[in-house]
């Protein structure tokens, strides 16, 4: 989606898009939108710096860290980023980044496409580690069976070869 500023009607706006399926790509192997990401929100300009305000909602379908069923996951997040010209950013050689650039990004030609910033705000939304279930089995690293749908009488008596000296301890 492109927000053209030079057809922003006064200091402040409304803004809506709903996704069509396929037209945003998450571009992660282990995540895949299954309901296309809608986005509302509010745009407002001070001089050259724009200000998007809004929240994202979405359906996403993740990958068991444990037995790789599928998970299905509701997507909820706002955000609020501010979009300065290209030409008004200045790197410096040995810039830091400070807590207040976070927020921070750059538009060129008087747009903004946000269809990176949905896709980043989705991807941050999704959880580091995603379970099917709490108590998932996962997959026997014998046999590769999924313990959850056929638990297999597999035993892994494989042992770290660092700890094998101390097997052979008494007390």
């Amino acid at each position: 989606m492109r927000i053209e500023l030079d057809k922003l009607e006064g200091q402040s706006g409304r803004f809506e898009h709903r996704y069509e399926p396929d037209e945003l790509v998450l571009d992660d192997e282990h995540a895949r939108l299954i309901e296309p990401p809608q986005v509302t929100g509010r745009i407002s300009r001070s001089g050259h710096n724009v200000r998007l305000q809004g929240q994202i909602t979405a359906r996403a379908e993740v990958d068991c860290d444990r037995c790789l069923k599928q998970v299905s996951l509701p997507i909820e997040t706002t955000f609020d980023v501010t979009y300065v010209p290209a030409a008004d950013y200045v790197e410096g050689e040995a810039a830091e980044l400070q807590e207040e650039d976070l927020g921070l990004s750059v538009y060129e030609d008087e747009v903004i496409d946000i269809d990176e910033l949905v896709r980043e705000q989705v991807l941050l939304t999704l959880p580091a580690r995603a379970l099917c279930t709490e108590d998932c089995e996962g997959l026997c690293p014998v046999c590769g069976a999924n313990r959850n749908e056929n638990p297999c009488e597999c035993e892994s008596n494989e042992t770290d070869p660092r700890w094998g000296a101390l097997k052979d301890l008494r007390f």
